[in-house]
């Protein structure tokens, strides 16, 4: 009997801390007014190269309804954080990012059950955006040996797109290295990566072991170029594809190679420069793929100042 009366108690029990715990979770959740409140304040103390970043991850579209006007492409597709000198976080439960930096805020502000919080960054190194400037490069595709120029066109009517489908195309502005083949472009766009991450990167598909390239004339060099790259997450998911390579090349000399099977997602590539001794020069990127189906590279590349240096 007197068991009974305890497993009775305990089910009485159980819905009771279940209520409770909904009542603190609820008391818990930033209110439309804390997100507004905190992104207004954010909104007046942005300055150039500043990156906005929010946590826990899904309170991201909520950050991105409020200031999604100062968070061009670049920012909601970056790669990493060197092309910004301070982070601004919105917090809430105490979240953090995954690259916050070590130690204290130099600012930190309450809103109701959010935090904004402030850290500095070390000062941009960043020389050059391959990303930014792809427009004014020159695409070729080579074909039975000969290079042949692939044109800047615009226009066109998009199809596909959405969930599991990729990038529309044709994209607006590109490329095109081949009409018959819609694919086969090169332009910047944003997709998802292995992670379900956003890229913002310039789509470089290989058409099979014959490459395209992308050259740019006249970069300058810096210390070092640091390359990422991966492909859309449906193309890689379910390890079925072959492998890509992408040859970065410097003056015509070949000096990094990045191979990239399925499985790898989106990685980086460190190419020294400072040992050319040069201070510019052309740099081209050349892909290929011996089974180039499915196959959507996309790549970012910057170069960068030494350590240190203004």
């Amino acid at each position: 009997m007197r068991y009974r009366l305890l497993i009775l108690l305990c089910l009485l029990a159980l819905p009771l801390w279940e209520l409770g715990a909904h009542a603190m979770i609820v008391a818990r959740v930033p209110s439309p007014e804390d997100y507004r409140a905190a992104a207004d304040f954010m909104r007046g103390q942005l300055r150039e190269r500043d990156l906005i970043s929010a946590a826990p991850s899904f309170s991201d579209p909520i950050l991105r309804q409020l200031l999604g006007d100062r968070m061009p492409l670049a920012m909601a597709g970056r790669s990493d954080d060197a092309a910004y000198e301070r982070l601004w976080v919105l917090s809430s439960r105490g979240a953090l990012p995954p690259d916050v930096p070590k130690g204290a805020p130099e600012l930190t502000r309450s809103f109701g059950e959010l935090r904004v919080l402030r850290y500095a960054l070390p000062p941009s190194r960043i020389l050059f955006d391959f990303v930014s400037a792809w427009s004014t490069a020159e695409a070729s595709i080579t074909r039975n040996g000969a290079a042949q120029p692939c044109p800047l066109r615009t226009g066109g009517v998009p199809r596909g797109g959405g969930l599991g489908r990729g990038v529309l195309t044709p994209v607006a502005r590109r490329f095109e290295c081949d009409a018959r083949l819609p694919w086969l472009f090169i332009a910047d766009v944003v997709l998802e990566d292995l992670d379900n991450r956003p890229r913002h990167c310039l789509w470089q598909h290989p058409q099979g072991s014959e490459p395209i390239t992308l050259t740019y004339r006249d970069v300058p060099l810096g210390a070092e170029l640091v390359f990422y790259a991966g492909i859309y997450y449906e193309h890689e998911r379910m390890r079925e594809g072959g492998p890509i390579d992408a040859v970065i090349s410097i003056d015509g000399q070949p000096r990094a190679t990045f191979h990239h099977k399925d499985g790898d997602g989106f990685r980086s590539l460190r190419v020294p420069t400072a040992s050319i001794g040069k201070p510019r020069a052309d740099v081209s990127v050349s892909v290929t793929a011996p089974q180039p189906r499915a196959r959507s590279f996309c790549w970012t590349a910057t170069t960068r100042a030494p350590a240190g240096a203004p």
